[in-house]
């Protein structure tokens, strides 16, 4: 019996060789996380936790973000978990790699880190490694992420963010990388009352016939092609260019190129009494119904060469304040980049197909 179990295995090795087959390694596991949105950040929070025993987090989701990091002084305590532990400065696979790195490599110490944020929000601390569970029972392993003993401004230390979660694609650093996940949804609704879930793996939803391609899997970009108010089509001089997107972030900014057009094609399509901005951000502001406001006409992005068009509902386009004054709520970026942030993304459901660079955008009743 030994001799011919010796022989198949031979066979299969000379097969192998033969075929330059390469085993693969075991795709990570389904699994999913309960979403909510909070309104004091306007920032959506996903649940799992850490450790072992295992001690809940709460973070929030960032698309555009590449390193896990959670609160020290809110959530997880390090010297209650048995499997914690720190990374030294000189870790070749991970720390050498962080831009944010504040260590000095050679030197005997913590690998130390500090992240600042395009909003001024700070978070430093220790890059540390220990179990993740999710759903309270799925375990997906070891990993790496940020152990913050310092945290900037204070909204990062409330009850409702204990962390973050960098959902980029940025190797190694990323929840997504780390894991080797190839699909991803999420379906966010703008209420803190009501949850819904963010699903990793083969559960993902991802709709093949709203699917655009990816640009840069590192972040999520896509093409735009275009804008259009109603049946009023943006005038753009110059391509708008790539807009990718941050769950991080809360309105979708445009740059100045395509935002100038795109303001001048709203104020000729929403003609109604002006109203003053409650912040220098918002430049265009009015008073109306919120019926009033349903009617107005819809935005609309194109992609993939105008195949994909997504529209915003209302809801997501205007902001509503007291007095029935309602804002532009996408509003003029910063810098040379556009994205789509959080509250448009709200009732669209988004699935990421990282092996297939492709992204979905479905509009939905989440």
């Amino acid at each position: 019996m030994a001799s011919t179990t010796t022989f198949f295995l031979y066979l299969i090795f000379l097969l192998c060789s033969t075929l330059n087959f390469i085993p693969l390694e075991a795709p990570p596991p389904d699994f999913s996380t309960k979403v909510t949105y909070d309104p004091d950040s306007d920032l959506y929070i996903a649940s799992y936790s850490i450790g072992t025993p295992p001690q809940n987090v709460l973070a929030f989701v960032d698309t555009a973000s590449d390193v896990i990091w959670t609160n020290s002084k809110t959530a997880f305590k390090s010297a209650s978990s048995t499997t914690y532990g720190a990374l030294p400065c000189d870790d070749k696979s991970f720390c050498q790699k962080l831009n944010q790195r504040t260590c000095k490599i050679r030197s005997n110490q913590n690998c130390t880190y500090k992240i600042k944020y395009s909003d001024q929000a700070s978070t430093s601390g220790v890059i540390s490694q220990d179990k993740f569970s999710f759903d309270a029972k799925v375990d997906v392993g070891i990993l790496k992420f940020g152990y913050a003993t310092d945290t900037s401004p204070n909204y990062f230390e409330g009850k409702d963010i204990n962390g973050c979660l960098g959902l980029s694609g940025i190797t190694p650093f990323s929840f997504i990388s780390q894991l080797g996940i190839k699909k991803f949804s999420h379906c966010f609704v703008k209420t803190s009352s009501k949850s819904t879930t963010m699903y990793f793996g083969s559960k993902a939803v991802i709709t093949a016939k709203d699917s655009i391609p990816l640009v840069d899997t590192k972040y999520y970009y896509v093409k735009l092609n275009g804008i259009s108010v109603g049946n009023t089509i943006v005038n753009l001089t110059n391509q708008p260019g790539r807009i990718y997107v941050d769950t991080g972030a809360t309105y979708s900014r445009l740059k100045k190129a395509v935002y100038d057009p795109f303001l001048k094609s709203i104020k000729e399509e929403v003609v109604k009494p002006a109203a003053k901005s409650p912040h220098d951000f918002l430049e265009f502001c009015f008073k109306a119904t919120k019926a009033e406001v349903e009617n107005l006409p819809k935005v609309t992005f194109q992609f993939a060469d105008n195949k994909v068009n997504v529209s915003f509902v209302n809801g997501v386009t205007y902001l509503e304040f007291d007095g029935g004054v309602w804002c532009l709520a996408i509003i003029r970026s910063t810098d040379n980049e556009s994205l789509l942030g959080n509250f448009q993304l709200a009732n669209l459901n988004v699935g990421y197909d990282i092996g297939g660079k492709l992204i979905s955008f479905t509009n939905m009743n989440c």
